[in-house]
């Protein structure tokens, strides 16, 4: 989450909220965790002046159109265009709080509640010479729920536009509403999750993807709105006493530099919020009014235009401050590839952390008929056929990683071994396929680790091996022997890696191993149990590979090899091609994330602990494919699930 903001203390974190929230969650991931703003500027007696109509109008909120024209929100007359001079109504009705994201010069898409029918409706708003025209494209119906507010987000990534609708259960929905590339509308709902008891309003900064959504007596809070990212929200002001702000808080918007603009009812206040310097500005309006919300314009880069609702009267305000618009330091992020999967498979049974770790069993005699695996850390191991759907279940334990050898070595039916690391006994489950394209559970092989967790197969003339770990940095190598009766294994080696491991990747060719230290990189070690216990560090966490460092598999190309790496902290994943040195070295290929597919209804990938990849031509695949496990389940909100991404996707991220 893109927050530059501090770690507040836990005793705020949950003594305060304990009676004014649903919940109170800790959070080790303190990138996720927000100070609550100071103010740094304080002006008094700002004049004002009226604004627009004035008579019965019921206002709510209004938007800027640019060329000092806004559109404002009332109750009794609908929706109406006005500046300094004139008014006109555009929509009869009965409208309260608007939001606007800008398709071009001339057009805009416009979202507002409707309360005549309790439900939000989605607006194209056009000008044409010095008129405007509207057009209604879809509504927004929350289930049983009236909604409280209404704010757009324009999502860059992956070229949509949604509607955040916090509604009176303290829920808010996501819906895409347009999709940018193709100029078209959308009605998919994309997720619900809890926020604030009673939204006063909200608003999203398009460029850090931040949602705000203000709380009247309690203050402000954000929240990711990416919808590939947990929904946990942090503070960024607060009333008295907990904070600075006065109460009541008001409806928020969003100007065009980013600064987020709130009021309170208490003293007339108007506030400027701005991520960069983590700062409030506040200005106190000369007058008697009673502030409800604010919108502004930017005149320049010293000042900025707001219309303000007057609640006392009902009627709009306008006033001019003095304000430093304020500009986003850049950062240099690494070029990122946009991806889309072609499938996805049956969500696991229960929502929660569940979804793990992905393999491929390819069937040699019938590709079509080939199985993924993955498994669900909270009862075992899925089987699903390419198209994702699941056709077995196999309920051994919490199985965390898994992965598959396919070896001439190995005797029986399909020469086939899958092994998974199994948290209930701390052992290795062994599996194999038979001849009826079933998996069956073969036995549990025994270890001496006290928290067994990441694993992954190697296989060579010297035998058949299994490498698993714990969380103290502990590999150990076990050697599979005897057949699928008297299967059994011995420990053969162990090494250590400085801290908590989980995935890893052995090439069964060149007898290479790479595993990951998630906190700090990706380690070598030769993958022969006679390599010795001394492992080579090849990358570190940096601008590309961003903690924690997951999921890892090799990808087999016809002249070269490439390492899949799970980069969980940004939502993406590394591509490294790995030289064909007797000790490799890896250099960066590419970088991507897994965005939504509106055509195919499928969302996209982030927070992936495991994947697997295969060269294997599969049908549909010609050049194989990638699978992750996706964290978050949207389109609608599902427990977890693996997406299936095509290889020849994953080549137009390769530099």
């Amino acid at each position: 989450m893109n927050f530059k903001l501090n770690t507040i203390s836990a005793v705020l974190g949950c003594a305060l909220l304990i009676t004014a929230i649903s919940g109170c969650t800790s959070n080790d991931d303190t990138k996720n965790n927000a100070a609550i703003a100071k103010p740094y500027i304080k002006k008094t007696n700002i004049k004002t002046k009226l604004f627009g109509p004035q008579q019965n109008i019921q206002g709510s909120q209004a938007a800027a159109l640019g060329t000092n024209q806004w559109l404002i929100a009332s109750e009794s007359q609908g929706l109406l265009i006005a500046d300094n001079e004139k008014s006109s109504v555009l929509l009869a009705g009965n409208f309260e709080s608007i939001s606007l994201k800008q398709l071009s010069a001339q057009q805009f898409l416009l979202a507002s509640i409707d309360k005549s029918q309790d439900n939000v409706a989605i607006f194209k708003l056009k000008k044409n010479g010095q008129t405007w025209q509207i057009n209604e494209l879809s509504r927004i119906s929350p289930p049983q729920a009236q909604p409280d507010a209404v704010c757009l987000f324009k999502n860059a990534d992956n070229k949509t536009i949604s509607a955040f609708v916090p509604d009176v259960r303290g829920l808010i929905s996501e819906t895409i509403i347009y999709d940018l590339a193709t100029k078209q509308t959308k009605n998919i709902a994309v997720r619900e999750f809890s926020a604030v008891t009673e939204a006063s309003g909200c608003a999203v900064n398009d460029e850090t993807k931040t949602l705000y959504v203000g709380e009247a007596e309690l203050g402000v809070w954000a929240i990711n709105a990416d919808a590939e990212s947990d929904a946990n929200k942090q503070p960024v002001a607060l009333v008295q006493p907990y904070g600075e702000l006065k109460a009541e808080i008001g409806a928020l918007s969003v100007s065009q530099d980013g600064t987020l603009w709130l009021t309170a009812t208490d003293g007339n206040m108007i506030y400027a919020y701005h991520e960069n310097t983590e700062k409030l500005s506040q200005w106190s309006l000369s007058g008697d009014h009673t502030i409800e919300s604010v919108a502004a314009s930017l005149l320049n880069n010293n000042q900025a235009q707001l219309v303000l609702i007057d609640d006392e009267t009902g009627a709009y305000i306008q006033a001019n401050v003095n304000y430093t618009a304020q500009t986003v330091t850049s950062q240099n992020q690494v070029a990122m590839t946009h991806l889309h999967a072609s499938a996805q498979t049956t969500p696991v049974a229960a929502f929660g952390d569940a979804a793990d770790d992905p393999a491929i069993w390819i069937n040699e005699q019938d590709a079509k008929s080939s199985l993924i695996l993955g498994t669900d850390k909270r009862r075992g191991l899925m089987v699903y056929d390419l198209a994702g759907n699941k056709i077995q279940s196999l309920n051994v334990g919490r199985l965390n990683n898994v992965d598959v050898r396919q070896h001439q070595g190995i005797n029986n039916e399909t020469q086939t071994w899958i092994t998974a690391s199994n948290r209930t006994l701390n052992s290795i489950s062994v599996f194999t396929v038979d001849s009826e394209n079933k998996v069956n559970h073969v036995t549990e092989v025994a270890t001496n680790l006290t928290e067994i967790y990441g694993m992954c197969m190697y296989s060579s003339e010297s035998g058949q091996y299994v490498f698993v770990n714990d969380k103290s940095g502990l590999f150990q190598q076990y050697k599979l022997t005897g057949e699928q009766g008297n299967l059994s294994g011995k420990l053969v080696r162990e090494f250590t890696l400085p801290s908590q491991p989980e995935g890893c990747s052995a090439d069964d060719k060149l007898g290479q191993l790479f595993a990951c230290e998630e906190d700090a990189g990706i380690w070598y070690i030769g993958a022969e149990p006679t390599s010795g216990n001394k492992a080579a560090m090849l990358q570190g966490i940096n601008e590309q590979l961003v903690a924690d460092v997951e999921g890892m598999e090799i990808y087999h190309a016809d002249d070269k090899r490439y390492l899949v790496v799970s980069s969980q902290g940004d939502n993406s994943y590394v591509l490294y091609k790995i030289s064909d040195n007797t000790q490799p070295s890896l250099s960066f290929a590419g970088k991507f994330n897994v965005i939504a597919n509106l055509d195919k209804g499928i969302d996209g990938a982030g927070e992936t602990d495991g994947l697997t990849v295969t060269a294997k031509p599969l049908p549909g695949y010609p050049e194989g494919m990638l699978i992750v496990q996706d964290g978050y389940n949207r389109m609608p909100l599902q427990p977890q699930n693996f997406k299936i991404i095509d290889w020849r996707e994953v080549k137009k991220a390769i530099k």
